[in-house]
């Protein structure tokens, strides 16, 4: 009975190592790399892109920064997928997204931002197709708050040139 109990005891202590099997996986996509000029497409973290661009009458200009870059589906994004639906949730104005969008089908840049507005928020959105050009031109879209229609016009985004490493 007690060469039973000893096995008995010495299962349940080590019982926690093999429970870590079973845990979830760490997220790497929160971990960030800003040690290096990380590339995805044309975004280079450490990059800033100014984007100016035609709706109609109205002319605008915007600078995003690309102060880290995530893996997301089909790419890669400044702001987690998470971070992102908990954005459009909350509707805040501060909200700024940078996404290279890279599949078999389709490889795109997208730049999303919000402006806060008398009565609620405006989200621009350029996207323009990947090509190696700098800089890239799309289509810019405004979704007013309660406006079920989108303006549709042009958008310019012209990238700064990646960090320079620092000499080892």
């Amino acid at each position: 009975m007690s060469t039973v109990t000893f096995i008995a005891r010495r299962s349940l202590l080590l019982l926690p190592l093999g429970l870590g099997a079973c845990a979830p996986a760490v997220n790497l996509s929160t971990i960030i790399d800003t040690t290096s000029p990380r590339r995805v497409g044309p975004l280079y973290i450490g990059q800033t892109w100014t984007l100016s661009g035609q709706l109609g009458a109205q002319t605008l200009s915007k600078t995003l920064a690309v102060p880290r870059l995530v893996e997301v589906q089909d790419g890669s994004a400044t702001v987690s997928v998470y971070d992102q639906d908990v954005a459009r949730r909350l509707n805040t104005a501060d909200f700024q997204l940078v996404s290279y969008t890279n599949n078999d089908q389709l490889k795109k840049v997208t730049f999303t931002w919000n402006e806060a507005v008398p009565g609620g928020l405006n989200r621009y959105t350029c996207t323009a197709p990947y090509t190696s050009s700098n800089p890239v031109v799309g289509v810019l879209s405004l979704s007013r708050s309660g406006d079920a229609n989108d303006v549709r016009g042009t958008c310019l985004a012209s990238g700064t040139q990646p960090p320079v490493k620092p000499a080892q």
